[in-house]
């Protein structure tokens, strides 16, 4: 009898995938968690900076970093693409204009 051998099917090695999270719900890339807890700990360092001058200018020090980065999350991060703020501000700095590519190196051809 003839024997059947089994194919082996070899695949693509696996695709890293992307840590979706779900905050305030607004669905972001894992690593964007970071950024909010930056600002609960800035708003932290902020409250106890701000503390011995009053205990309410303390209270708005510490709500103000996370709120500005909530803020951040939802204007750069939540459904936008990837790298969408180093757009933006390319954007408000040059303007919507192509520009002229920077040329590297010197070695140019002359024209005789």
């Amino acid at each position: 009898m003839n024997k059947t051998t089994a194919i082996i099917i070899t695949r693509n090695p696996p695709q890293m995938v992307e840590s979706v999270v779900k905050l305030f719900g607004f669905r972001v890339r894992g690593n964007t968690v970071y950024v909010f807890f930056a600002g609960l700990v800035l708003g932290v360092f902020c409250a106890i900076a701000v503390y011995p001058i009053h205990i309410l200018a303390a209270g708005l020090a510490l709500a103000a970093p996370p709120f500005l980065s909530v803020l951040f999350i939802r204007k750069f991060v939540a459904e936008k693409p990837r790298y969408f703020f180093w757009f933006w501000l390319d954007e408000k700095l040059q303007g919507r204009f192509l520009r002229k590519p920077e040329r590297k190196g010197g070695g140019y051809a002359a024209a005789s």
